[in-house]
């Protein structure tokens, strides 16, 4: 019984490494996690502000295994405690004037980027393709 707690208690801890922020923690979005799926099983299109709190001007998008190294040169700063991002969806990383006001994990991974990582306020969400459930494509509007 001892080895079966110790070894949930260390699963649990593995889970929650990539969870931790420098000054702001990382917060599992329910709410804006079900309306993703919403969208991706309707194959519908949204702007992503439509979808959350505002108070950002810039938001930075990663899928599990994204480095700790690799988050914080594209953010500007430290965001996660642990090397790599483990959750298996979307980090999503909320600015406003260059600093991070908000960071949440969506499950699961259904944004593709296309290997972009920042993008305004003005993203959108397109459904990628004609099957449902979806991949949400981020689209920036045309200039």
């Amino acid at each position: 019984m001892k080895r079966a707690i110790t070894a949930l208690f260390v699963l649990f801890l593995i889970v929650c490494a990539g969870c931790g922020m420098g000054g702001v923690s990382v917060e599992h979005d329910e709410e804006l996690q079900d309306r993703l799926r919403e969208l991706s099983a309707a194959g519908a299109s949204a702007s992503l502000a439509e979808l959350t709190e505002g108070g950002w001007d810039t938001v930075y998008v990663f899928s599990e295994g994204a480095s700790a190294e690799r988050i914080e040169r594209e953010v500007g700063q430290a965001v996660l405690s642990s090397e790599y991002y483990y959750d298996a969806g979307n980090l999503l990383v909320f600015a406003r004037d260059g600093e991070v006001v908000r960071a949440v994990t969506v499950l699961p991974d259904l944004l593709a980027t296309g290997g972009q990582s920042r993008w305004s306020h003005d993203v959108r969400l397109e459904p990628q393709g004609k099957r449902t459930p979806a991949v949400l494509r981020l689209v920036e509007p045309a200039p």
